[in-house]
């Protein structure tokens, strides 16, 4: 497989569906998501629409706006990932510990 081809095309659509139910349940509209993330309300709600699949920045921001985290898992549980992670996180020091006193 070439790999630029992506044998689910589809994929972001469920993902892009999920993080609106999140956002409605939560009462949070595509004006309020376009207020917090300085982006276009309708881009937001093309994006809802799955007229297109948003860029990874446009996730990170609008998984912000409705205020969610991100959760990974092992499929296999053989890796220990929260520990990854708070390696990652010190690394870029954004763990309070690591922080300069002021």
């Amino acid at each position: 497989m070439n790999e630029n081809q992506n044998p689910h095309p589809d994929t972001w659509k469920a993902f892009v569906l999920f993080i609106h139910e999140i956002a409605r349940a939560k009462g949070i509209t595509s004006e309020t998501i376009a207020k917090r993330t300085g982006m276009h309300a309708s881009s937001i709600r093309r994006m809802f629409q799955l007229r297109y699949c948003p860029s990874l920045e446009m996730w990170l921001k609008i998984i912000k706006a409705i205020e969610i985290n991100i959760h990974f898992e092992d499929r296999e549980s053989k890796t220990e990932l929260n520990v990854l992670f708070e390696k990652a996180m010190t690394e870029l020091g954004r763990r309070p510990d690591k922080l300069p006193n002021n």
